[in-house]
């Protein structure tokens, strides 16, 4: 009967293990269950929080550049407006309240000090010239209390018109022609790369006092090469080249360019040539 009693005794030992195992088990099913659709949604939320900030920067770009061809100063407000009640109607759902704030006055822009009036600013007609948008937007998930995001929009297109080189085509090397040498930013210290001629609405010399449109072929290189004790650029430069006869010692140009996006900028500088 002992022996009886024993193996009972046991079976109920392993039988209470097997149950404890179980409940372990599922307990630990049950929780990677539950994080895991935690982690789904969290990583829907993000999408959305994602989505708003990336179309927020969007309407920043198209504003700029509807802004900076039409001269309109209340589009970005406008545009802005409307998204915000784009963004609520899609997300319906999840409370969701976008806000935004345009910058006044002067702010702090990749080494620029921009005058912004309702976030816009178009700063043209001088050597370092540039054209910029920007605004600060905060973004809440009320569904789920996300509150307090905030994110910052600067939309940047800035030009420098670095310096003019002299070709005198002698000793077989190319010319006579003029060659106007204009930089490119974006937001960010990196150049813009991809311009072609078509990007170069405008090209204007000043002769006896007159703007005159220039006819010039344009060619794209990175500067490491100074010229006539003149230190190098040391960037991607645009070449504007036109024809002339002969060196007049300085030249006065102008020069529009609109970018991939849209957006345009014009510089305009009077600089001493310098022999290529």
């Amino acid at each position: 009967m002992r022996v009886v009693r024993d193996k009972r005794g046991q079976f109920i030992v392993i039988a209470a293990l097997l149950i404890a195992i179980m409940i372990v088990s599922a307990s630990a099913v049950m929780f990677s269950a539950v994080t895991y659709f935690k982690h789904e949604r969290w990583e829907e939320y993000l999408t959305v929080i994602g989505g708003v900030e990336m179309g927020t920067s969007s309407v920043l770009e198209i504003s700029l550049a509807n802004y900076t061809q039409t001269l309109n100063g209340t589009v970005l407000k406008t545009n802005l407006d409307c998204w915000r009640d784009a963004v609520k109607r899609a997300y319906s759902g999840f409370g969701a309240i976008l806000d935004y704030s345009l910058a006044i006055g002067s702010y702090s822009a990749y080494g620029m000090n921009p005058n912004y009036n309702l976030g816009l600013n178009r700063t043209w007609n001088k050597q370092i010239s540039f054209s910029a948008a920007n605004a600060t937007a905060s973004f809440d998930i009320t569904s789920v209390g996300l509150t307090g995001y905030r994110f910052a929009s600067t939309v940047f297109l800035k030009m420098n018109i670095a310096d003019v080189l002299w070709y005198d085509g002698k000793g077989g090397s190319p010319g006579p022609f003029v060659g106007v040498r204009v930089v490119l930013y974006a937001e960010g210290p990196v150049f813009l790369t991809n311009l072609q001629k078509s990007n170069f609405v405008l090209f204007q010399i000043k002769t006896g006092g007159v703007w005159v449109n220039q006819t010039f072929s344009l060619v794209r290189y990175y500067e490491s090469t100074g010229h006539s004790g003149n230190p190098a650029l040391n960037a991607y430069v645009y070449e504007l080249r036109y024809d002339a006869s002969s060196d007049l010692g300085s030249v006065t140009a102008a020069v529009g360019v609109v970018d991939s996006r849209g957006v345009k900028v014009v510089g305009q500088a009077t600089l001493s040539t310098v022999g290529a």
